[in-house]
């Protein structure tokens, strides 16, 4: 019997043939996007204090760091992420300065790396979140990035899950919030969760450990924060499909850096 190569797209932690957009998957989440050519599922995932969703990839070497082309002046939009980075998908990643809540994104906190360039300085107040050159996602308190072969990676807190179990608890202190967050599966599949929040009547906001047992259903092994508050944003196929906080704002605010994932099948931007 051959092997159906959709049917194993993600190993086992989702069967896109057996997906429908609209209706739900095994665990009752409502199918958004299933993009079997391009490897991606999207599931909308909500609760009584939130609504969000949860993206699926296949293959983490195509999950990198797309860092703004204006560091020290401002950030960009996540749209443009995606143009410039030929991407299908992608989410926003660091914190940033923000005074006032008017910041445009250029002073980066803590420190990255995207595609081997370094930006920022280190701060031990918080931990890596990063893809190491074996494609694995790895989270913690380490100082030394080069030591641990970390291609495409930043900082921000807190680590939600190590070795398949859940490290955090409640809100861990950060309250009902809108929030981004990267986790990875045993085998190699990538999860990026976007709850939108601060908007009654619609999502209030999620809790770390909401956040945790999301990704924990579909097997997650590894998760670390992404910033979250007004930056959270997510945009697929040139478009922002979740409802940002900075209303006044439909593109989303102005991102240091950015989760991308690379297309299977580039598009030409060119004119």
């Amino acid at each position: 019997t051959e092997i159906d190569p959709n049917k194993d797209l993600f190993g086992g932690i989702i069967d896109p043939t057996e997906l429908v957009v609209g209706e739900p998957d095994s665990k009752g989440n409502i199918v958004y996007a299933n993009n079997i050519e391009e490897g991606i599922v999207i599931l909308n995932v909500e609760d009584t204090n939130f609504k969000g969703k949860l993206i699926i990839i296949d293959d983490p070497s195509r999950v990198f760091l797309g860092a703004t082309d204006y560091k020290g002046s401002r950030g960009e939009f996540i749209c443009d992420y995606l143009e410039k980075e030929n991407a299908v998908v992608g989410v926003n990643a660091s914190g940033f300065i923000d005074k006032g809540g008017v910041s445009l994104g250029g002073d980066i906190a803590g420190q990255c790396v995207s595609k081997g360039e370094y930006w920022g300085r280190y701060d031990s107040r918080y931990t890596l979140v990063g893809f190491d050159e074996k494609d694995r996602l790895v989270v913690g308190g380490i100082e030394d990035w080069k030591e641990y072969d970390i291609r495409d990676g930043f900082q921000y807190k807190p680590t939600l899950i190590l070795d398949g179990k859940k490290v955090v608890e409640d809100s861990a202190g950060w309250g009902l919030q809108p929030r981004t967050v990267v986790g990875q599966c045993k085998n190699g599949v990538v999860l990026l969760l976007v709850i939108d929040g601060r908007q009654v009547g619609y999502s209030i906001g999620a809790t770390m450990e909401d956040c945790a047992d999301i990704l924990l259903q579909y097997g997650a092994v590894t998760a670390g924060a992404c910033d979250g508050g007004s930056s959270s944003v997510i945009a697929y196929d040139g478009e922002v499909i979740n409802k940002p906080s900075a209303r006044q704002m439909p593109t989303g605010r102005y991102l240091p850096n950015a989760w991308v994932v690379e297309r299977k099948n580039p598009v030409n931007n060119e004119d």
